[in-house]
């Protein structure tokens, strides 16, 4: 049988490309290697989905930043939630512009789409692992590791990257789409936790503080987060750390060096409070002396940071050393040593290079009829539902250059 379109890949670009063409009567063909599809998804936002975020604009994407641009124009958030409302999904909008289900499930999500792939005739081949994807004529075949084909006049390659292979990322799709000519830019983990020397940290796992947090390069400040960090047993977690592993990544790859620059009281005088401070508890000592402002041991670290013996009567603190201490609580340095692993990131930088694509439709200039979308493309964004909305956006431009390619042949 020969399909309209055969997708590669189960995840969101996949599955919600599948509803778009087999809504409009395509044939449609969805190709999984693992035993059931949308596994990745079912993690995302903590199990609760965060769908995308209203707020999203092209200074929240990385790499190809000019087809993420593409992409929100052609399907921006509030287009992409009336797709969602189409096949059973209302959402709602946190403060932050984060949107989810309103059930709050991922779950719910994945089976919307689903059911929308059942009800509208989409063929869903699970534990079909496409070892290789060839042209032969106007058709695209993809041959799984069993000796199976199938054939279709579209080929859609939305495979992921290769953050979290817990969940089935292997990169298999950037080997597919090098058979025709693609380049892959250098990949490397996006949204992980830090890695400091383990002394830096040493005695602090397991603790959460609010603040801001700086990476700093040779002296520059190349970004700044707010938010909530976690201190682990070999660095620092938490979604404002986190946010940062990007360019922590790129920073030592091109030999830099990097530093982490914690801020637990942003935007006051912090001087000015310890000194006020220390005058109220005088008789407390440097052992307790942050405990309310910080977590207790956390406090003590900040203090043997600033030099200071922790049996210090807070009452005989010179001013020196009040200034020691409120630039280690203002400004405390951590060496960076990298990030963790892509098992533990939850996306990954770089990808199929765009130049290789016409950012309008996400078809490919070196295979008429191949397209891309989702991770696999070298685009990610930020924590805070972007990457979703890019999965989404480009794989319905994608499903509707299809649309227009196959419209045009008949």
């Amino acid at each position: 049988m020969m399909y309209d379109v055969l997708i590669i890949g189960g995840g969101a670009s996949g599955l919600i490309a599948a509803c778009a063409l087999a809504l409009r009567g395509r044939r449609v063909v969805l190709l999984e290697k693992q035993a059931r599809v949308g596994r990745k998804l079912l993690s995302t936002g903590n199990g609760r989905c965060n769908l995308t975020n209203l707020k999203a604009g092209a200074g929240d994407y990385h790499g190809a930043r000019q087809a993420a641009q593409a992409a929100l124009r052609a399907w921006p958030p509030k287009k992409v939630l009336g797709f969602f409302e189409a096949i059973g999904i209302p959402c709602s909008a946190d403060e932050a512009g984060r949107v989810y289900p309103l059930s709050r499930q991922a779950a719910s999500v994945l089976d919307a789409l689903r059911l929308c792939c059942d009800e509208n005739g989409v063929e869903t081949r699970s534990d079909f692992r496409v070892v290789k994807l060839e042209k032969r004529g106007k058709a695209f075949t993809a041959t799984g590791d069993g000796g199976q084909a199938v054939s279709a006049r579209c080929a859609l390659v939305c495979t992921g990257g290769l953050a979290a292979p817990k969940l089935g990322a292997s990169g298999e799709g950037y080997r597919l789409l090098e058979g025709f000519g693609h380049r892959i830019t250098p990949r490397f983990p996006a949204i992980a936790a830090l890695k400091t020397p383990p002394e830096a940290v040493r005695g602090l796992k397991g603790i959460r503080a609010e603040g801001e947090i700086a990476l700093v390069s040779e002296g520059k400040e190349l970004r700044t987060e707010a938010g909530e960090v976690l201190f682990a047993e070999n660095g620092v977690s938490g979604i404002a750390a986190m946010q940062l592993a990007r360019q922590v990544n790129e920073a030592l790859r091109a030999g830099k060096k990097c530093e982490a620059r914690l801020n637990f009281l942003p935007g006051g005088n912090v001087g000015e409070m310890l000194r006020a401070r220390a005058e109220r508890l005088p008789k407390r000592t440097l052992d307790d002396f942050l405990n309310g402002i910080v977590a207790r041991r956390l406090g003590q670290r900040l203090a043997k940071a600033a030099g200071l013996e922790l049996a210090l009567p807070a009452g005989s603190l010179t001013a020196a050393q009040v200034k020691r201490l409120a630039e280690a609580l203002a400004g405390w340095t951590l060496p960076v040593t990298g990030t963790l692993d892509f098992d533990q990131a939850q996306v990954t930088a770089g990808g199929a290079s765009l130049k290789d694509f016409d950012i309008r439709d996400m078809q490919s200039l070196r295979a008429p009829g191949l397209f891309a979308a989702g991770e696999v493309l070298d685009v990610d964004g930020d924590c805070g539902g972007f990457n979703l909305q890019w999965a989404w956006s480009s794989a319905l431009m994608a499903a509707e250059g299809m649309m227009k390619l196959l419209e045009e042949e008949r």
